[in-house]
């Protein structure tokens, strides 16, 4: 096995930590938009009461 001085691994620790942070907080980001545009949205399939 190589061995990787402890800089290099706290480096690519923290690479790492902050790519999936961004991806996780894309994907609620992305969430969060569907959620807020089924909302603002009128519904569709009953637009008119009938008598």
């Amino acid at each position: 096995m190589m061995h990787i001085p402890a800089v290099d691994q706290a480096f690519l620790l923290l690479l790492i930590v902050f790519c999936l942070g961004t991806c996780l907080v894309r994907a609620f980001w992305e969430l969060e938009q569907v959620r807020a545009r089924r909302v603002a949205a009128p519904p569709r399939g009953r637009t008119r009461k009938r008598d």
